[in-house]
């Protein structure tokens, strides 16, 4: 007799509606039970879980607080997949809305095979995430308290000539501002918190050098221009595994939120745009190595190429050029962990037919011209979108 079960799962805050669904035939779904699981009780939830076959699987929607629901239901013996949001609620469009018809959908989605699946992460890399992250945020949050107190300076009209207002000789520059009493007040509180956000980022880098295992993958990354041990740990952990995820480059760009997005209509064509709806933590690592890369003295001439036709010369439109050069960046990360093979720099055809007897070396002016014909690194170029690298 055709019988399959599975579990849906609607979580909240403190407590989960679960519902036991069967299906019978094609089509033909039934409910056998529901319960409300109070998360404070844990107990009374493993008993409850523990009346169900071993290997069932449990539809669980990738909303905040999953991980631990994860956990215990792999630990209980269960089989649990994360549902992607935006596509459940687009398959849950016109429906009814209630907890037992959450619980109940998301049961026969899974049941149908319609069930949006999306990566479920170990609980190792979880918790590397969840240290990367935090100096994300201590990054973020140091940069804010930067712009604060360049904020204050504005407001008096204060200009100076550092290039980093925060070293030595622009703290003492601080320091010695003659300032009304409320200015001087905030101002020395924002240096003070940059102070303290400064000394946890150092703690956590340095326990990220003393502690992260460097496998073989972060190991090839770090040998890409602009990423170095911290990035490539940030990028090693948010992807995951990524033969099993991305089934070509474009599918990996788009992941990271670097593959731009047509706005077209009819004969009018749009301005291309990134979307927001990626992996921020991914975009920002890559945003990252571009912004160092650019100042690096190895960075491939096929990058410093792009950065420079796209901003006219480093006067217009940084922005954009930043996210491309990230971009090619993240094709970069996509090929050289498929292949498993350390950067290389490989010359440019132009480099290459120039050093041909009778060939043209390009000069620093020519540079734009040469980017507008070779569009891509050569370690990526030519690699079609959908081919398997072995």
């Amino acid at each position: 007799m055709f019988v399959r079960t599975a579990l849906g799962w609607d979580l909240h805050r403190r407590f989960s509606t679960v519902s036991q669904v069967e299906q019978h035939a094609p089509g033909e779904f039934r409910v056998i039970k529901r319960a409300r699981l109070e998360h404070a009780d844990r107990e009374a939830m493993r008993a409850w879980l523990a009346q169900l076959p071993p290997g069932t699987p449990v539809a669980l929607e990738g909303a905040f607080g999953w991980p631990w629901v994860a956990d215990l239901l792999t630990e209980l013996g269960l089989d649990p997949y994360l549902g992607h949001p935006p596509a459940l609620k687009v398959l849950a469009k016109n429906e009814a809305k209630s907890d037992r018809a959450d619980a109940d959908r998301l049961a026969r989605f899974w049941l149908r095979g319609t069930f949006p699946k999306c990566y479920l992460s170990t609980p190792e890399v979880r918790q590397i995430r969840e240290r990367v992250r935090y100096r994300m945020a201590l990054a973020r949050t140091r940069t804010e308290i930067k712009n604060r107190a360049h904020a204050v300076l504005h407001r008096h009209g204060i200009l100076h000539d550092f290039s980093d207002l925060f070293g030595k000789g622009g703290r003492a520059f601080l320091k010695a501002l003659d300032l009304p009493a409320a200015s001087r007040h905030v101002l020395d509180g924002w240096l003070n918190l940059l102070d303290d956000v400064t000394a946890l980022l150092a703690d956590v880098e340095q326990w990220m050098e003393q502690n992260l295992e460097e496998d073989a993958i972060v190991s090839r990354l770090k040998t890409i221009p602009g990423i170095g041990l911290i990035l490539a740990h940030v990028i090693r952990a948010e992807v995951g595994q990524l033969d099993e995820r991305f089934v070509n480059r474009r599918k990996f760009t788009s992941y990271a939120g670097l593959a731009p997005l047509a706005d077209d209509s009819a004969d009018r064509r749009g301005r291309r745009h990134i979307s927001p709806a990626c992996n921020h933590t991914l975009r920002w690592a890559f945003i990252e190595a571009a912004a160092t890369v650019q100042h690096a003295k190895n960075c491939p001439r096929s990058l410093r190429s792009l950065h420079y036709r796209l901003t006219l010369g480093n006067r217009v439109r940084k922005q954009e050029g930043r996210v491309a050069v990230a971009r090619e960046l993240a094709e970069l990360v996509y090929v050289i962990w498929k292949k498993g093979e350390p950067y290389r720099e490989i010359p440019s055809p132009q480099a290459r037919r120039a050093a041909l007897p009778g060939g043209n070396c390009c000069a620093a002016g020519e540079l734009q011209s040469v980017r507008s014909k070779e569009t891509r690194h050569p370690i990526v170029h030519g690699i079609r979108s959908g081919e398997t690298l072995s």
